[in-house]
């Protein structure tokens, strides 16, 4: 009976001994140091520059005590700490490492590390608060030619920011949107949701059964205004945009589409002069392509070089703007030789009305209008980053409502 027991105890150790071996979580053998496991967590979603922040050593222990912390800061002041739990400084906006390695009494250790974004401590539109998130190629029409870059607010905790569409430039013949980066990440990091967009970018050759392919173009680049303005809203809360904050706007012949975005409407036209490319290129006055049970509505206009089209010179005293129409801001160079500020009678016969003529006809029937001009400023001036500083907090006010 006695051997039996024995060998059954033997037994025991020895399976017991097995299965340790075989299990993650056995205990350490007697000597052998565990190490400690490293993390912390911080007391700010988003940091804010000039005010503390204070780091907590949230470390799990091993099989020893942790009695060593090294911190180190980039872009904080202290730049480095020894304390279990210290509070530093952000000195400006960014997106900082912190990394923390901590040492236990039986000599185990560990480090570990990550990333805090820190904002200006200015109020939102008071100056260039945020960082830029940029989301790049997105479709928002029928085909490869309707894409759009979406820029955001990096570390804006706001689900309702007021968004600008602006539309490329290229003389309807394709729109390099790199151009438009410098005004779309300024007004980005003021607070607001910029898109920069393509639109149908083929122009179409003269035909004998339309007076004028020109006005055929902008009709098209119309309804992709449109179409793009749909897509922010019905896309809304994907990008936080508030609905019923969302401007049009573009530079050169973007601005001309969301012009007529905006002032041009069927009902205005009597008789609908514009009927026939309505039919023939556009088949609809909003377009056919997505989201049509959402307004394509706006609530104001950026017009970078931007004009508005008519048949005869006495246009320029109705351009289709009513009492009811949105308010506008606008920037013209003043030596714009491609669309001067002005009214000028184009080789067909057909005339081209810029900004000065916009600007005034929106005063004589009391809608809101900024005109902001470049002087000796060329067709690009609006949108170069040195004449962007003059006119930036104008802007900003006008889209803000401040």
């Amino acid at each position: 009976m006695k051997t039996f027991f024995l060998k059954s105890l033997i037994l025991l150790i020895l399976l017991s001994s097995v299965a340790c071996n075989n299990c993650d979580d056995c205990p350490p053998p007697p000597n052998e140091v565990q190490d400690p496991v490293a993390d912390f967590s911080f007391d700010a979603v988003v940091a804010t520059s000039g005010q503390s922040v204070t780091f907590i050593d949230t470390s799990e222990e091993g099989t020893g005590t942790i009695n060593s912390w090294n911190w180190t800061f980039t872009g904080a002041t202290p730049s480095s700490s020894t304390e279990q739990n210290p509070t530093v400084t952000f000195s400006s906006k960014g997106e900082f490492s912190v990394s923390l390695t901590i040492t236990a009494s039986d000599g185990g250790n560990d480090n570990t590390s990550q990333n805090i974004l820190a904002v200006e401590s200015c109020t939102i539109y008071d100056c260039e608060k945020f960082l830029v998130d940029v989301v790049s190629n997105i479709s928002y029409g029928i085909d490869a030619a309707h894409s759009m870059n979406i820029y955001m607010p990096k570390g804006d905790l706001r689900t309702n920011r007021p968004a600008l569409l602006i539309n490329g430039g290229g003389l309807f013949n394709g729109s390099d949107l790199t151009v438009l980066e410098p005004l779309a990440e300024r007004l980005a990091s003021y607070g607001f949701v910029v898109a920069t967009a393509k639109y149908r970018n083929t122009i179409l050759e003269e035909d004998p059964n339309v007076s004028d392919s020109g006005t055929a173009n902008l009709m098209r680049g119309m309804v992709d205004s449109k179409a793009a303005i749909r897509f922010l809203r019905a896309n809304a809360n994907d990008y936080g945009i508030d609905p019923n904050q969302i401007f049009a706007g573009g530079w050169s012949s973007g601005a001309y589409n969301a012009l007529a975005h905006a002032y041009w409407q069927l009902e205005d036209i009597d008789p609908p002069a514009l009927y026939t490319y309505v039919q023939q290129w556009i088949t609809d006055w909003d377009g056919v392509q997505n989201d049509l049970n959402v307004s394509s509505e706006v609530v104001g206009i950026v017009s970078l070089g931007g004009s508005i089209f008519g048949a005869t010179e006495d246009f320029q005293n109705d351009l289709w703007i009513t009492s009811s129409d949105v308010p506008m801001f606008a920037v013209h160079g003043t030596a714009d030789e491609e669309t001067p500020c002005g009214a000028l009678e184009l080789e067909t016969g057909n005339w081209e009305f810029g900004s000065c003529i916009i600007h005034q006809r929106l005063l004589d029937v009391g809608v809101l209008s900024t005109l902001y001009t470049i002087e000796g400023g060329a067709h690009e001036s609006p949108r170069l980053p040195e004449n962007i500083d003059n006119y930036i907090e104008d802007l900003v006010g006008f889209l803000s409502g401040v």
